[in-house]
């Protein structure tokens, strides 16, 4: 740390050696500020330094910074430039959301340049934890290029000859034992994790 400043620093140096190519070495420096601006609090900027330098000749010098703001209640937006010697310059600008504590937003833009042409791509991404589960969502777009869709659900189902259930992930050895409210839909289980279905089964732990 640099307590003058009021930051932290970083300096990494390492040698790579292979037995089929040349070694390299590679040098970064780090410099890491948490400052408050006015009314915002808590924002937070670093920048990096590197370079990799090739010992059969040549190098490439890297810088990387970034911002991160607080917007609002748990709520942060961020932005990111790298650049280096080639030409590449990439750069990113995302918003977080977790204000709620069962769900997580994500969204992203970035642009990148290089000596060979530029791209752009969007992603945005939900988590959310729920009654009968957590299920996950994700995108990305790369305009001219591709675009992909995600989604996941990571949790349990319980079927006896009784009824079934779906509910947080169990182990399957984890001891489990199924209720029902007669046909009661919606009446909270196993510490509000999670609640019953339609037919009033519910699966707690």
């Amino acid at each position: 740390s640099v307590p003058v400043l009021n930051m932290s620093a970083a300096l990494s140096v390492s040698r790579l050696n292979y037995w089929n190519a040349q070694s390299n070495n590679n040098y970064m420096l780090s410099l890491n500020k948490v400052f408050s601006l006015g009314d915002l609090q808590g924002l937070s900027a670093s920048v990096s330094f590197a370079r990799n330098q090739y010992t059969g000749g040549g190098s490439q010098n890297q810088v990387y910074a970034t911002i991160s703001i607080p917007w609002g209640d748990s709520r942060q937006v961020s932005y990111s430039v790298q650049k280096d010697n080639r030409g590449g310059l990439q750069q990113n600008v995302n918003y977080s959301d977790f204000h709620n504590p069962d769900t997580t937003w994500n969204i992203s833009a970035g642009h990148n340049r290089y000596d060979t042409g530029s791209n752009s791509s969007f992603s945005g991404s939900v988590q959310s934890r729920l009654p009968w589960g957590q299920a996950a969502a994700d995108a990305t777009l790369q305009p001219g290029q591709y675009r992909s869709l995600g989604l996941s659900w990571y949790g349990s189902v319980t079927a006896t000859a009784h009824g079934a259930a779906f509910s947080q992930s169990m182990a399957g050895n984890e001891p489990r034992m199924m209720i029902d409210t007669g046909d009661v839909a919606g009446v909270p289980v196993n510490g509000n994790s999670g609640v019953t279905n339609r037919f009033g089964v519910g699966v707690v732990s």
